[in-house]
């Protein structure tokens, strides 16, 4: 049993990770190392932004720090809270099993998001550019950013991953929780798409 696994036979997977007992430690190490391409792709990000402000100049390093711990943080919770959503309505539908189970689910289902991360961290660096745009006002930025075509991009690919997390998801909960696909994939596809909704809806109306 080898993580790739996860990403061709999840249901396989699952079903031999069950058989012993609940580990976090991998599931942690997943969790952090997203966490460091997240805080790769912030730091980046905002020193870009920091360029078109330049009365923020001197405080460009403070900027990247928070930038950097919030990303980091951002992706533990975020662990944390879809095992919880995941957890409740599962509850909900008569699932049963331990919450670690579940954290554990969720991690594994967050390796996709590496390439997404990879794919922002390039796009970001490479392409990404606010340095023409000529922003008066800094409130603007945010709407600047969101009709970058490149992001939009990013944005896209990350629905994509988005779903091939979410059918992992759905196989981890069938074993975690003892569970019909059914009532797992509802688990799974309801604060899933109301994310991916809230994510497109963003991009499209900007």
């Amino acid at each position: 049993m080898t993580l790739t696994q996860v990403l061709t036979d999840p249901n396989g997977f699952f079903e031999e990770k069950m058989k012993s007992e609940v580990e976090l430690k991998t599931p942690l190490l997943i969790v952090l190392f997203i966490g460091v391409l997240g805080a790769i792709s912030a730091a980046i990000m905002t020193q870009k932004i920091m360029v078109l402000l330049p009365e923020a100049a001197a405080f460009e390093s403070i900027g990247v720090v928070f930038a950097v711990i919030g990303a980091f943080i951002g992706v533990l919770f975020m662990w944390v809270i879809y095992a919880g959503i995941f957890y409740v309505i599962s509850s909900i539908l008569g699932g049963e099993g331990d919450f670690k189970r579940v954290l554990e689910v969720v991690a594994y289902g967050l390796i996709p998001s590496i390439i997404n991360s990879v794919i922002s961290i390039f796009v970001i660096a490479t392409s990404f550019s606010l340095e023409n745009i000529n922003l008066e006002d800094p409130a603007l930025i945010e709407e600047a950013i969101l009709a970058d075509p490149t992001l939009k991009l990013v944005t896209l690919v990350g629905i994509i991953v988005t779903l091939w997390s979410a059918n992992i998801w759905i196989f981890g909960l069938v074993h975690a929780r003892n569970m019909t696909v059914k009532n797992a994939a509802i688990s799974v596809l309801v604060p899933v798409g109301i994310y991916i909704l809230y994510s497109a809806s963003k991009f499209i109306g900007a």
